[in-house]
């Protein structure tokens, strides 16, 4: 083999050798993976069987930990218009009080929540009175009973955490159930479901008790609840039908938020 032939030849094999080290992936770069949530900033309301129309404009803002700090409630109708603001305040990562600027759509002024290992104490204060309810949880951290003064409710769930049942009792009447209502739910992400385990929205936001984890799709087999969702999966509307009729529509939006997990 003529000499030069030689030189070239190993020139090729080590540029081909040091190509081949180059291109051996460094086992100690770490690959961070990424995790979306959504969390709701705008809900808008309509109400369909009204003589004139009616608004409900709620907007949420959060927190750099992500948790809801302000709830502001617009209400407008031909006959009234008013903006009520809700602040929510946090004692070791909890809910410890949500102070309302108006005494509508709610009556109270105040509620304050105290924590115990399987209860949680919650005080309504009014403008010139104070009430109370006990939420009692089950080995999941969900409420299976809501005691108040008159009457309280019972629950149960399915797998994902979804209220399957809520039967409402009197107090002096326990054996029978005055109201028994049925859930079924779909297999996508409720609206609020990044705040699925804040109290407020849990329990008193909308005036309801709803877990967020699904979606409600049916009560009682009587109120439907019909949802187009965006391409994440999370509701962008809900038709609430009632008795074959539409009786409100409520359309969501949202902050897409990317973390690191």
């Amino acid at each position: 083999m003529n000499p030069k032939h030689v030189i070239i030849l190993v020139t090729v094999m080590s540029i081909i050798v040091g190509c081949k080290k180059d291109n051996v992936p460094n086992k100690h770069v770490d690959i961070k993976v990424k995790d979306t949530i959504y969390l709701v900033n705008k809900m808008v309301t309509n109400y369909l069987l009204t003589p004139s129309p009616v608004t409900q404009t709620e907007t949420f803002t959060y927190d750099s930990a992500r948790r809801l700090t302000k709830h502001i409630f617009n209400y407008k109708s031909y006959t009234e218009n008013y903006t009520t603001n809700y602040t929510i305040a946090y004692n070791d990562g909890k809910v410890s009080a949500v102070n309302s600027s108006k005494t509508k759509p709610y009556p109270w002024n105040k509620i304050n929540y105290t924590y115990f290992a399987n209860t949680i104490k919650v005080v309504y204060t009014y403008p010139a009175s104070k009430d109370s309810i006990i939420i009692s949880l089950n080995s999941n951290g969900l409420a299976d009973k809501i005691q108040g003064n008159g009457q309280y409710y019972m629950f149960t769930y399915d797998a994902d955490g979804n209220i399957t049942n809520r039967s409402q009792y009197e107090n002096t009447n326990p054996a029978k159930p005055t109201f028994k209502f049925d859930y079924i739910y779909d297999k996508k992400h409720g609206s609020f479901w990044a705040s699925r385990d804040n109290i407020y929205i849990v329990y008193q936001a909308f005036n309801d008790i709803n877990t967020y984890v699904n979606n409600r799709i049916s009560s009682n087999a009587l109120e439907l609840y019909n949802y187009t969702y965006y391409a994440s999966e999370y509701p962008k509307q809900m038709v609430v039908v009632h008795s074959s009729v539409a009786v409100r529509k409520v359309d969501y939006s949202y902050t897409r938020i990317i973390l690191d997990k």
